[in-house]
């Protein structure tokens, strides 16, 4: 009869074991979740990710900001291109070593980027404008 009364009281601790433990996990946010990260001024917005299922070892960070005059080109004042009034620039870092090293892979002024409508798209822009002109002119 003992033999029983062992047997059942430790399936019975397995089970509340078991129970509590899936009570515990639940509710909590998978170990990949990308954090993000905007400053209070809106100037500056950060985020991760990663270059392998699982592993977030990329950061990014944008940045809204006046074109810095000093580094302007040569007679780029009276130039007849456009200027943007403000600038936006993304930079890509990919961190190393497990946080040890971190090293800027790539910047970009995307403020220009935004500007285009149509880049290798499919369908063209032009033709999805003419279409929508033709639907509009429908009855």
């Amino acid at each position: 009869m003992q033999k029983w009364t062992y047997f059942t009281m430790g399936i019975m601790a397995g089970l509340i074991l078991l129970l509590g433990g899936a009570l515990l996990v639940q509710g909590r946010e998978p170990s990949a979740y990308a954090m993000q990260g905007v400053d209070n001024q809106g100037k500056y917005a950060m985020g991760i990710g990663g270059s392998a299922q699982g592993l977030n070892d990329l950061v990014w960070i944008l940045h809204e900001h006046p074109p810095l005059p000093g580094l302007r080109e040569r007679g780029a004042e009276d130039d007849s291109r456009v200027l943007k009034a403000t600038a936006v620039t993304l930079c890509l870092y990919k961190v190393a070593e497990n946080g040890r090293k971190m090293e800027l892979v790539s910047v970009r002024d995307i403020a220009y980027d935004v500007e285009i409508q149509d880049l290798k798209s499919e369908p063209p822009v032009k033709d999805v404008i003419t279409l929508l002109k033709k639907q509009m002119k429908k009855p």
